[in-house]
């Protein structure tokens, strides 16, 4: 049986990713902040560690016996003085440096499809630096790239409603994003 540790199971797309390796009989190592959230997932997940990404002490041994590590971390929202740079960089910095160090085969890393239109934002420049040095580790990597979620989309729902809403660029451009459960698929 193949063993994966996922980080971020307790997100959008990491708990959608979570119920699918479990549907398809892998045996799944979730990494959280907050083992009372993760237990309310409806997927019976094989281990669970807890843990702050952002603190690499507390990944120490997260990796061993593992074969792949697939990463949703990422900060949707700002909160607890941390950073983009903090987080989508160095915590998953600190994940590699973990995996690599417990001989992981595998790592995959949920990125953003078209990153270099708007690497001028903050999330998009960690998330670039991190997806650089995965490419330099000596691990086997794959980067996926979603365009965008359904469940963004109420938020943009949330602000027409209010009679206001707020798009990067000129508004010129469309989407097609994509649902959680698709993308646990491809992953």
């Amino acid at each position: 049986m193949k063993r994966v540790l996922i980080a971020g199971a307790t997100g959008y797309s990491g708990s959608y990713i979570a119920e699918e390796l479990l549907r398809q009989n892998y045996f799944v190592r979730a990494l959280t902040r907050s083992t009372d959230k993760l237990k309310s997932l409806r997927p019976a997940i094989h281990e669970i560690i807890e843990a702050e990404i952002t603190k690499p002490a507390t990944l120490t041994g997260c990796c061993n016996g593992i074969d792949a590590v697939i990463t949703t971390i990422g900060i949707t929202r700002q909160k607890d003085n941390l950073t983009y740079m903090d987080v989508d960089y160095n915590g998953n910095l600190n994940l590699l440096k973990e995996a690599e160090k417990s001989g992981v085969k595998r790592f995959i890393y949920i990125f953003i499809f078209n990153a270099e239109k708007i690497k001028q934002l903050k999330i998009i420049q960690a998330k670039k630096k991190f997806a650089e040095v995965l490419k330099q580790s000596s691990l086997n990597y794959c980067l996926v790239n979603p365009t965008g979620f359904f469940s963004d989309m109420g938020e943009f729902l949330k602000m027409a409603s209010k009679g206001r809403a707020y798009l990067f660029g000129k508004g010129e451009h469309s989407i097609n994003p994509i649902h959680g459960k698709d993308l646990a698929k491809v992953v």
